[in-house]
């Protein structure tokens, strides 16, 4: 199987160099290169969610129906749209899938046993990337809910922006374990909401991904936040890493997205406003806590 993959970041190399071992052929395009192999079975996308319509958009020798399968986890900030919906504006006649979980790229390449999920609607798509990725060093499951895998991965990197400002500010574990928790809540909220399966939250790319990039320094996520809390901009905490931090742009485009929907997410709305500057991440913690009781499952 010929693979063309969007993105030479340290996943799309990833997951490419992973699908060499497995004997599958494939091809990366870098930033700026549009020419799709003819021969391409599958594209997979790995670019920062708010690059994806563009570069999908400039592609050149697209076979109508190729299957896209997105290894970005994201929100459009203009659009407010996952990445499959994205891919499917530009390429309605595709078949479409996700695949997520905690992952780091680094761990992924030393062949550290990885365990991921393939989603898509089409389970003969799920199955076919299942069972290309399948093999020494990663666990593939899959999952028909294409709409709550999606949604898990692009979550993640909001509540573990929030996680790493809880560390920035000094707070112990019982805070982050809190937090933590509590966003797993949030975050499941909000994917119903927009019809996900409860279940697929309580799953790899949902609480999975949620503690990985939580918890881990290795994550830009909580590294950001962590330099958010410490008391660095926006700007001074996004250049303290290598790479693209998802979490400041998705928070972005969540916040109409709330609003709009009426949503319950009181620890993504206290983000936004330190993302924006209006709140310090102190007080955003202070408004989070005077919050009126309430009960767990609520």
């Amino acid at each position: 199987m010929h693979n063309t993959i969007l993105g030479k970041g340290a996943w799309g190399l990833a997951i490419g160099q992973a699908l060499q071992e497995r004997g599958h052929t494939v091809t990366w395009l870098d930033k700026g290169e549009s020419d799709i192999p003819a021969k391409t079975d599958l594209l997979w996308v790995a670019l920062p969610t708010q690059s994806v319509r563009e570069c999908c958009q400039k592609l050149r020798g697209w076979k109508t129906g190729t299957p896209v399968v997105s290894l970005s986890k994201g929100i459009e900030v203009s659009t407010g749209k996952r990445v499959s919906e994205i891919v499917a504006s530009v390429f309605p006649e595709s078949a479409l899938a996700a695949v997520s979980g905690p992952s780091l790229a680094a761990e992924v390449i030393q062949k550290i046993p990885t365990a991921l999920v393939s989603a898509s609607q089409d389970e003969g798509l799920a199955m076919n990337i299942q069972k290309a990725l399948h093999g020494p060093g990663i666990r593939v499951y899959r999952s028909p809910d294409l709409i709550g895998v999606e949604w898990g991965g692009a979550l993640k990197n909001v509540y573990s922006l929030a996680a790493g400002m809880c560390a920035g500010l000094g707070l112990g574990e019982n805070s982050l374990a809190g937090l933590t928790t509590r966003s797993l809540r949030e975050m499941t909220r909000v994917a119903v909401h927009f019809g996900a399966e409860e279940e697929t939250l309580q799953g790899l790319s949902g609480v999975g991904d949620l503690v990985l990039t939580s918890y881990s320094r290795a994550s830009r996520n909580r590294r950001v936040g962590e330099r958010l809390g410490a008391g660095d901009s926006v700007v001074q905490a996004l250049a303290s890493v290598d790479g693209v931090c998802e979490g400041i742009p998705t928070t972005e485009a969540l916040h109409p997205i709330l609003l709009k929907n009426s949503i319950d997410a009181p620890i993504a709305k206290e983000l936004f406003q330190v993302v924006k500057g209006s709140k310090s991440p102190k007080a955003a913690l202070t408004a989070l806590l005077d919050r009126g009781t309430k009960l767990e499952t609520e």
